[in-house]
């Protein structure tokens, strides 16, 4: 659960890109309008997510199945940093996933913790998106020479040592595996996983002397009840008691020598003063024998998660090792202090130094439920709303006082939501969401319902959507896979006309016309007819024509001598212009591609009126529709199938928009012959419906599965994020005065360009 309040932080002033489209009238369940955007990055399930303020901008830290951190700018809806990891397993090759993320403000700078698989809790900066250290684990304080000291473990298994006076790391000890004390001194048992034979090692706390190196083990045997080694040595071997640690005497170790049964695992023996100390095992940890053994299980363990805390002075402290290699002690105590809706953590005592720690550890006090605040929002001034994650993996806004729903249940992704977080940009408090999908969404939790009264329509998917004037009003026609035609008045939503029942199979293709002062609604399908038909009074005008194409793809309309033509593309590589009133081809069929024609859009260039056409063949091509001949040459550069095309007027200049199964969107001007900028990239859904509406100032309005996003055409820029569906976008149509007509699954939506 995460709770949010009205009211924003007074240095936050960053603007979000308003929704641009808001909801004119809908079919069945009103699209929501609380969805600003997907934030797209991950490879795999997001795991967490938590926000922050940074330089003034709320920002979103997300963590991911897939190994990495990443730092969203909730404004943009882009990342800011490169993504950052854990540490990768040597062995395994593989980087552990990121199992939580916390943030707080830590000495006066933001910063962000994540939890790894591997136990690692790591410190990353987030003005700089560097690593700022990570915490390790407090195993104790200690007297070393006179000094205090705190002794440290972190995450990889180094072992800290560190001055409790200055702060300061005074030695580090490698994949530490034990401490022990050895003749009144305190030392450290480490593993060398370099070599074959894991080097095992004794070091000197105090001084960091190495006070021994292992011999290999030749032979372990157990004799009488005890387990004995024999160490290779020159003149001679020499053989050791692992229970006491004392060498064996000539006479008793010749039966050990000559027979005894052997015990196989140790591989290595470390010797100091005389007496062995320690074994290397064959596949395991290293370990102390004899006496050290015993000390060890009295003592403090090394092995220590890298979220441990202790208790100082009745308060919860934490350790982290600064990216100088500086060690610093935390206080996480819950008192309240907030910044920016961030719990503030800050060093204990003066200047970040820190008395000694008492010997004893709290030891089921960890790390992260102190400081990952989850459940608590942005603000903990008292605000009404609170975000909940359902059982069915839908978010409900709810009255934090009443707990009641504030509207329909947010939906959104297609996979379970791991975590929730809240944050307030522009002045409105947003919600961010981690889905099992790959994505996080942000939430605009301002508008708890969106746009009028549910209306029912069709019952079948929507497949295709044009505009037309009756009765001198505008409408809406849809055509659904449950053959039924619909005429709504496109301001109202509500029927003009009664629906046209029993169509000959799915309208894929669909465009308005008027013949002889009549509006005619000419549709295509499956095969490789045409249909036209009175929306007014559901008749059939005459028969179906025949289009020769096989198959007719796609229609488009236009003006040809004063005459109303529909221009077809066919999958017999051809196009065809056809004359409404006659019902005949005017002139021959448009030839020269290679592969079936996808596409197609007409358009008024220089006077005179043309078609463009897409193609499996990847190209795009322009046709003069009073010749019928093809103006220049291709327009080449996708590398994959054209799958739909637009035509638009920017600054001006005619021009065409190509849609590819390459994943890109091309602008072409039409004069020239030449591409208009860079490709528009990042489109994952190349069959997505494609659409240019907006008047004078033209958006490409793009399908891209749940959700419609918008270009500016004349700037390549998103114009107002994107508009969120609960299901994919199947059809758009332009309408007037800006207004975008979209169909998903059997409903149909209208969204008109926000004021200003």
């Amino acid at each position: 659960m995460s709770e949010t309040s009205t009211g924003a932080p007074d240095d936050v002033n960053v603007p979000l890109d308003h929704p641009r489209w808001t909801v004119q009238w809908a079919d069945g369940p009103v699209p929501d309008r609380r969805r600003p955007r997907p934030l797209i990055g991950h490879d795999g399930p997001v795991r967490a997510v938590a926000t922050a303020i940074v330089d003034g901008r709320p920002v979103a830290v997300s963590g991911s199945r897939d190994g990495t951190v990443r730092f969203w700018d909730l404004a943009t809806g882009e990342q800011f940093h490169d993504p950052v990891t854990g540490r990768t397993d040597p062995v395994s090759s593989l980087t552990a996933e990121v199992l939580s993320v916390a943030t707080a403000v830590a000495d006066g700078r933001p910063v962000a913790f994540s939890l790894h698989g591997d136990d690692a809790v790591l410190v990353w900066d987030l003005a700089t998106g560097r690593t700022a250290g990570e915490f390790v684990g407090l195993v104790e304080s200690a007297v070393l020479d006179g000094r205090r000291v705190l002794l440290a473990l972190g995450a990889d298994g180094t072992l800290h040592v560190a001055d409790l006076l200055t702060g300061r790391r005074t030695a580090a000890f490698p994949s530490a595996v034990g401490l022990a004390m050895l003749d009144g001194r305190r030392v450290v048992l480490t593993v060398d996983d370099i070599d074959v034979e894991r080097t095992v090692r004794v070091w000197d706390l105090a001084t960091g002397e190495q006070l021994a190196r292992s011999a290999e083990a030749v032979r372990t045997v157990e004799l009488d009840g005890r387990v004995l080694a024999v160490t290779a040595g020159e003149p001679d071997q020499e053989v050791w008691d692992l229970a006491t640690g004392e060498p064996v005497d000539a006479p008793s170790a010749a039966p050990v020598l000559s027979g005894g049964t052997d015990r196989p695992g140790v591989t290595t023996v470390t010797v100091v003063r005389g007496r062995a100390v320690a074994v290397g095992l064959d596949g395991e940890e290293p370990r102390f024998v004899g006496p050290l053994a015993q000390a060890r299980r009295n003592g403090a363990p090394v092995r220590t998660r890298a979220g441990d805390t202790a208790v100082l002075d009745g308060r919860t402290v934490a350790l982290t090792a600064e990216a100088d290699g500086t060690l610093r002690i935390w206080d996480l105590t819950d008192d309240g202090q907030r910044a920016n809706g961030m719990r503030v953590i800050r060093p204990v005592g003066a200047s970040g130094t820190a008395p000694a720690l008492p010997p004893a550890r709290e030891p089921d006090a960890q790390l992260w439920p102190r400081i990952s605040g989850r459940g608590s929002g942005p603000s903990d001034s008292g605000g009404p709303v609170l975000v909940t994650v359902e059982q069915d993996d839908t978010l409900v806004v709810r009255d934090r006082a009443t707990g009641r729903p504030l509207g329909p249940p947010l939906t959104g992704h297609t996979g379970k939501v791991r975590d929730v977080a809240t944050t307030v940009v522009d002045g409105r408090p947003v919600a961010v969401t981690a889905g099992a999908d790959h994505t996080l969404r942000t939430w605009d939790l301002t508008h708890t319902h969106g746009g009028g009264p549910a209306r029912t329509g069709h019952t079948a998917t929507v497949s295709a959507i044009t505009t037309a004037v009756l009765g001198g009003s505008p409408v809406v026609v849809t055509a659904g896979a449950d053959r039924t035609l619909r005429i709504r008045d496109l301001t109202t939503g509500q029927p003009v006309a009664a629906p046209v029942t029993g169509l000959e199979g799915e309208v894929t293709a669909m465009v308005a016309s008027v013949v002889d002062g009549r509006p005619v609604i000419v549709t295509a399908g499956s095969g490789d007819t045409l249909h036209l038909l009175d929306p007014a009074g559901g008749e059939r005008l005459g028969e179906p024509v025949t289009s020769h194409h096989g198959r007719v793809l796609d229609l488009a309309g236009a003006t040809l001598a004063g005459r109303p033509v529909v221009v077809t593309a066919g999958a017999d590589r051809t196009a065809a212009i056809w004359d409404l009133a006659t019902r005949r081809p005017v002139g021959e069929p448009l030839t020269g591609h290679t592969s079936r024609v996808t596409a197609v859009a007409t358009a008024d260039l220089a006077g005179r009126p043309v078609a463009v056409t897409g193609s499996w063949d990847r190209t795009v091509r322009l046709w003069d529709l009073g010749t019928g001949r093809q103006i220049g040459e291709p327009l080449t550069g996708h590398t994959d199938w054209v799958t739909s095309v637009a035509t638009a007027v920017v600054d001006g200049r005619t021009v065409a928009v190509s849609r590819s199964r390459d994943g890109s969107v091309r602008l072409w001007d039409l004069a020239t012959m030449r591409e208009a900028g860079e490709p528009l990239t990042g489109h994952t859904d190349p069959n997505g419906p494609m659409v240019v509406t907006g008047g004078a100032r033209p958006v490409l309005a793009i399908g891209q599965g749940r959700a419609v996003r918008f270009r500016d055409l004349a700037t390549g820029r998103e114009a107002g994020g994107e508009y969120a569906l609960p299901l994919p976008a199947a059809a758009l149509g332009a309408a007037p005065d800006g207004r975008l007509v979209v169909a998903f699954g059997p409903e149909a939506t209208v969204l008109c360009p926000a004021a200003g």
